[in-house]
C-alpha cells in the first residue's frame, strides 16, 4: 500500500494509473474495458477516462517523450479528450463536456495536488491580460475585459500589476502570474494590496473570492483588497439609477445571503438604496455593475489609495495599514451611531 499522502496514493485515491499504451488512441472496447467502473449515464467514467489522459500527457512530457504541449486548453480538448470520448460513445450533446476537463485539471491542480499547468505547458490565451510591474505587489484587477484599457493606462502610469479575467478568473492565468512574479524575485510573503473591479453582486464577489483563493493556493496570503465598485462610489441618486435587481431563485438564495452578510459589514452608507421590500415583506437586492462607477472616479480613488503604497518597504507598508485601520474603525462607529 502507497504511504497516505503520498503522490502514489493521491494518484490511485483519484483513479489515475500507468498506462503503457497511448489512452487517447485506443478503441472503444478498450476504452470501455478500463474506465468503466463507476460510469453513469455512459459506456465509460468521464472524469475518469479526462484525468488519466492528462497525468498520461504529463508523464510522456516528464519522461522527455514528448516535447511541452505549447498549445490551449481548448486545442487539448479538440486534440485528445473529444475524439476519445466520441470513439467510447460518452461524448455528450447537451452537457459543456470542455467546462468538465476544465474542472477535472483543477481538481488535479488544486486538490489532488498532482499537477501544475507548467508541467504539461498549456499556452495560457489570456496572457496578453495581465502584467507585472516594478510595483508588483499592488494588483489592480478586473472581473471584465471592458475595463482592459483602463488597467494598462494605470500599469503604464504607475508601474503596478494587473490582471483582467474575462468572467471567473482562471486557475491557470494565476499560475502564470506568480511564476512572472517569482522570476521578477517578488517575495511572496510581503504584503499584497490588490485593487478590485468586480460587479457588486454575489457573482462579482465570487469572482474576486476565487482570485484570492487561487493567490493563496499559489503562496501569496497576505493579501488587503480595496474594493472600486461600491455604492459610496455613487451619489445616492446615482445609486437607484444605476442599480439593477439581483435574481432571488433557488440557486441564488444562499448566495445572495452570503453576499448580504459581507456587504453590511462594509457599512456602506448607500446601501440602503440598495434594499427594499418586496408587498410580501421579502427582502429585494439590487446590485451595481462595474461600468456604473466612471474611470475618473477610479482614479480619484487609487490616487488616494494606492499612491502611498507605491515604492513602500514592509515596515513603512505595516505603520500605513495600523493608520488605515485606526481611521476605517473611527469611520465604522461614526456610522453605527450616526
Amino acid at each position: 500500500m502507497p504511504k497516505p499522502g503520498s503522490l502514489r496514493a493521491r494518484l490511485r485515491k483519484a483513479g489515475i494509473r500507468p498506462y503503457t499504451t497511448l489512452i487517447h488512441d485506443q478503441p472503444k472496447e478498450w476504452l470501455i474495458k478500463n474506465f468503466k467502473q463507476r460510469a453513469d449515464e455512459y459506456p465509460v467514467n468521464v472524469a475518469l477516462l479526462m484525468r488519466n489522459i492528462v497525468w498520461q500527457m504529463r508523464e510522456r512530457i516528464a519522461k522527455g517523450e514528448k516535447p511541452p504541449y505549447r498549445e490551449l486548453l481548448r486545442t487539448f480538448w479538440y486534440s485528445y479528450i473529444k475524439p476519445t470520448l466520441s470513439r467510447a460513445g460518452a461524448l455528450a450533446k447537451q452537457t459543456d463536456q470542455y467546462d468538465q476537463l476544465i474542472e477535472q485539471i483543477v481538481h488535479m491542480v488544486k486538490t489532488l495536488k498532482v499537477l501544475r499547468y507548467k508541467d504539461i505547458g498549456f499556452r495560457d490565451d489570456k496572457a496578453g491580460q495581465r502584467t507585472v510591474g516594478g510595483n508588483a505587489n499592488i494588483i489592480l484587477f478586473s472581473e471584465k475585459t471592458g475595463h482592459q484599457e483602463f488597467l494598462t493606462d494605470i500599469a503604464k502610469k504607475y508601474s503596478v500589476s494587473i490582471l483582467a479575467f474575462g468572467g471567473q478568473p482562471s486557475v491557470l492565468n494565476t499560475e502564470y502570474f506568480v511564476d512572472e512574479l517569482k522570476k521578477q524575485k517578488v517575495n511572496l510573503q510581503r504584503s499584497f494590496y490588490l485593487f478590485s473591479i468586480v460587479d457588486y453582486d454575489p457573482s462579482g464577489w465570487i469572482a474576486r473570492d476565487a482570485f484570492l483563493d487561487n493567490l493563496n493556493f499559489y503562496g501569496i496570503s497576505t493579501t488587503r483588497v480595496i474594493d472600486l465598485v461600491h455604492p459610496d462610489m455613487l451619489t445616492p441618486q446615482e445609486t437607484k439609477i444605476s442599480r439593477y435587481l439581483i435574481p432571488a431563485n433557488e440557486s441564488m438564495r444562499v448566495k445572495n445571503a452570503n453576499w448580504l452578510k459581507q456587504v453590511h459589514k462594509r457599512g456602506y452608507k448607500n446601501q440602503t438604496y440598495l434594499e427594499e421590500r418586496n408587498r410580501k415583506g421579502e427582502r429585494v437586492l439590487h446590485g451595481l455593475e462595474a461600468e456604473s462607477i466612471s474611470i475618473r472616479r477610479f482614479t480619484e480613488r487609487l490616487e488616494k489609495e494606492m499612491l502611498p503604497l507605491l515604492g513602500k518597504s514592509e515596515e513603512l507598508l505595516k505603520r500605513y495599514e495600523l493608520k488605515e485601520l485606526d481611521t476605517a474603525i473611527k469611520d465604522l462607529i461614526i456610522h453605527k451611531v450616526t
